[in-house]
Order: C-alpha cells, then structure tokens, then sequence
C-alpha cells in the first residue's frame, strides 16, 4: 500500500510548506541516493567510476518526466550555456547532447584517446533516450501513433496492435497539412512538431556518432509505442548503416523463404554497432492470446536485413503494466457507456488507442515470462549464427584479420534470476561462452565477439545482489553488465521514482524481498560486531 500511494504522499508532503523541506532532506538522504545517480550528469561520474571498478557498464539517463505545463510547451527554462529562457523540450534535448559528451569523455579518460577511443569497441557507457520528454506536446505522439495504426501497411508477418514499423510511416509528415483528410487525428502542428522532433534526435544521435556513445531509446505507453517504432526504425537504418550488403543469414532463409537482401554499400558508417538500439517489450501481446514481441522481432530482423542495417535490441518485460490495464479497462468501459446512451460526453476518458477488446498486455506475470525467455533464445540464436557466418566469410576471404562489423546488438535488461540463467546456458549451449569451475564456483566465459554483442542490464539500486553474482559468474574482456542510472534535479525525478516504485513491485515477489530483508539484517548485524572486534 505504502508503494502504491508513495507518489501521492509525497507530491502532497512536498507541497506543505515546512514540511516539504523534511520531506526533501529525507527522500534525498533515502529514495534518492539509493536510486538516482546525480543531479547532472557530471554529478555521476564518482557512480561510474564505482561500477566500473567493480566490472560493470552504464546506461546512463537523464530521467525527467514533464509535467502538463511543461508537456502543453507553456514552461520555460534559462539554458546553462547562453541563459537565456527556452522551452523545456529544448533543454532535454541539449541535456542529451550533454550526457552524451560526458559518457564519451569518461571512456575516453579511462581509456586513453591514443590508444583507443570514439571507434574502439567495449565502450560500456551508453545514453538513454525518452522521446515523450523531447516534444513541446507529447499528444503528438499519441496522435502519430493513432494515425499509424489506421494506415499503416500490413508487412509481410502480420503484426498486430501495437504494428511494426514500416519505411513509409513518415510519408505523412511531407504532406500539406492542409491535405490532411477531415478525421485525421494529426494536426498541422503535430506535424510541426514532429518534423522538429525528427530533426532534433538526428542531432542527438549525430553527435552519438561523432562520440562513439550507443544510444538506447527507451520503450513507453503502448499509446506513444507506434510512433516510438517508427522513429526508432528511421534512427537505425540511418545511423546503423553497415559498409556493404552481406549475403543473408541462414536464420534470416528460414523465417521467410525468398527473401532477397537489398541495398548498396554505404562509406559513411559508425564503427561502433549497432549505435541505435530500440526497446522491445514482451510484456506486449496481440489479440487471442498470442504473443506479439516475437512475431515482432522477426519483423524486425527481416527488415534490418533488407535494409542493410544493423539491429539494435533492448528486450524487456515492460514497465507500465497497471498503467496499461487500467488506462484499456477505462477505454472500454467509455465505449460501453457512449453505445448505451446518446451521447459520450460524460464518459471516462482514456489515452488508450488499442483497436482490440483484450488489454494489450498480458494479464500474468507467468505469460510475459513465457515470452521474455522465447525472445530471449531466438536472439541469442541469432546472434551465434551470424557470428559463425560472419567468421565463415572471413576464412573464404582469406583473412583473419579483418574486423567483424556487428549486424546485431542486444541488451537483456531482466531482474530476474531464472531469465538471467536461462540466457547464461543458451550462450554455452550456441558457443557464445564455455563453462568451467573455478575453486569450485562455475564461471561463465563469453567470447569477445559475443561480449560485443551482448549484455546484461539492471536498473542502477535495484537487485544489486544479482548484478554482483551475474558479475562474479561471468568473465569477459569488458563489462558484460551495466547499470541503468538516472540522473536528474529531485524535483524533476519525482516522477520517475514514484513510477519506478510501482512498477517494480514484481521484483520482490517470488521469496526475493525477504532475502533483500536477510542480506540487510546480516550486514547490520556484521557492522555492529565490528565495533566489537
């Protein structure tokens, strides 16, 4: 109960004069430092100068969810540079190029820019990227995606609600508003804006480049997620553009018999890859119970493959599911009531956009699991198999010497133990790694190719006990696990961490809450004998 109202009590403690300044001083010193790395960016580099001395990477980002002033384009902010008074979205977007500049100046620091840098691989300090925060109204989102899911082509596998994105969803965007049809949800300025927001992360990810920093665009409501998969889609075939078309994967010939790989060779390309990297959740389902994510995933691949560009993964369970039930359960309860009565005005409202009676989530856990572990062997499938083509080329073209570009890229982020061991036996099981026994521990070794592919990631003070054992477990020539660390003014992560709190409540199910509880007793009782001894 105390998690599910937090939000509340706190924004109505911080909003109580006196008392905000007790409430501030203790979620600072509590909630705050346990899960948020700074107030800037720079602020967290004691964090990832920490995690990496004990082997671990970082997803850093700048978590800031706007407000309704901030989301209508009405606040403004002084920029730190020139002072002067922009509009928030503005800010976030200048933020990202900052974050970014200071994620590739610590890897550069750590590790010498003679011997190595922009274009070296292993660099394990990447950015996150919320497109909801980088628009002066997200409605635009939510009105793009609906625009989406009534128009958008059918791909070859059929890919239900939330779709797949497809190379013509932004044909929309060179028409003249004023050619819009008459029940269009877009408007000329969500065109504007979102013409703007196309430039502004071809900024943001020009700059990634430039720096050799990946970038990760963050997954959220499934109302925002179609227009989330198209600009994510546009970034990689831009900014993952591979040096010349390879010949297609024998994975690729069996998802789809007669597939040809098109293309021509590209010279402008990021050595670092993939650079781009979207967010796929499983926790997504398609209509009669079955699952979405993979059907999803094929997709993706097949187009990656066609359109030479390398595919950027970031797999995750989900993280607005009560959101999402809840925000569907009001739409159809508003659609029930407008067909029982003449008019709908005094209907619940709801952001959801789902053409289909079924939440589009799965209602357990178990099910999102189910599809979690499914994705998760398909790509490291995948991921072997290309590698082993990749390798095979190499000895036909009689060099062993040349570099192996990446065509894939994928980050497991999980808290779970079971997926986390699931993932572990697959890369023995395809080659990706051997195992053997050290002092009588089993350890875990990925091969270099594979640990340039592959990663494993956890939110930054959540389920530290297993970052350490998957980090203690596993041996690699770079961090094989990164921590996700927002960053960011108190005021401004509010939000992220009230959401945070709720969603996570599934991570200490299971029996893990009360060894989170044993494992704090035990170091209490530890510290205090030590004053002992």
């Amino acid at each position: 109960m105390l998690v599910d109202y937090s939000p509340t009590i706190l924004s109505t403690l911080l909003s109580i004069p006196g008392i905000s300044y007790l409430t501030d001083t203790f979620v600072r010193a509590t909630f705050f430092s346990q899960f948020v790395g700074g107030e800037t960016a720079v602020e967290t580099l004691p964090v990832l100068n920490k995690l990496r001395t004990e082997n671990k990477g970082t997803l850093l980002a700048y978590s800031v969810e706007v407000d309704e002033d901030e989301a209508s384009g009405k606040a403004k902010i002084r920029g730190p540079e020139t002072g002067e008074a922009q509009p928030v979205h503005k800010h976030i977007v200048d933020e990202m190029i900052r974050c970014i500049d200071v994620a590739a100046d610590f890897e550069d620091r750590l590790r010498g820019k003679r011997n190595h840098g922009a274009n070296s691989p292993g660099r394990k300090t990447w950015v996150a990227v919320k497109l909801s925060a980088l628009l002066p109204d997200a409605q635009a989102l939510i009105n793009f995606s609906k625009h989406l899911v009534n128009t958008r082509p059918r791909p070859a596998r059929l890919v239900c609600f939330p779709g797949s994105p497809r190379p013509s969803d932004f044909d929309v965007l060179n028409v003249d508003p004023i050619s819009l049809p008459e029940k269009s949800p877009l408007e000329k300025q969500d065109l504007e804006d979102l013409r703007e927001l196309r430039k502004d992360l071809f900024r943001i990810c020009q700059r990634a480049k430039e720096r050799g920093v990946k970038i990760i665009i963050d997954a959220e409501y499934s109302w925002y997620q179609p227009a989330i998969d198209a600009y994510q889609r546009a970034l990689m075939a831009e900014f993952n553009r591979l040096p010349q078309p390879v010949p297609q994967s024998i994975f690729t010939r069996t998802l789809w018999k007669g597939f040809r790989t098109s293309g021509s060779p590209e010279q402008d390309y990021p050595p670092v890859q993939p650079l781009i990297y979207g967010t796929f959740q499983a926790y997504l389902r398609r209509w009669q119970y079955s699952p979405r994510t993979p059907e999803h995933l094929v997709q993706s691949l097949l187009d990656a493959e066609a359109g030479n560009y390398a595919l950027g993964v970031k797999l995750v369970r989900g993280a607005y599911h009560p959101f999402e039930v809840s925000a569907h359960a009001t739409r159809m309860l508003a659609n029930s009531e407008t067909k029982a009565v003449s008019t709908g005005d005094n209907a619940p409202s709801s952001p959801s956009i789902s053409p289909e009676p079924l939440s589009p989530v799965w209602e357990n856990k178990a099910e999102t699991d189910e599809v979690y572990d499914t994705c998760a062997r398909m790509l490291i499938k995948h991921v072997a198999q290309e590698i082993a083509h990749m390798h095979e080329k190499q000895k036909r073209g009689g060099s062993t010497n040349q570099p192996i570009v990446p065509r894939i890229g994928v980050l497991f982020g999980t808290h779970n133990l079971k997926s986390c061991e699931h993932i572990l036996d697959a890369f023995v099981r395809e080659g990706l790694a051997t195992r053997s026994y050290e002092g009588g521990l089993e350890v875990i070794r990925i091969t270099d190719d594979a640990a340039e592919r592959i990663a494993l990631g956890q939110l930054y003070g959540t389920r530290d006990a297993l970052t350490d054992y998957l980090v203690e477990k596993t041996r690699s020539s770079e961090p094989f696990v990164i921590k996700y660390v927002p960053y960011g003014k108190l005021s401004e992560v509010m939000p992220y961490l009230g959401r945070r709190a709720i969603e996570n409540k599934s991570v200490l199910g299971n029996g893990v809450a009360k060894e989170e509880r044993r494992q704090a007793g035990s170091e209490i009782i530890r510290r205090i004998c030590s004053f002992f001894t």
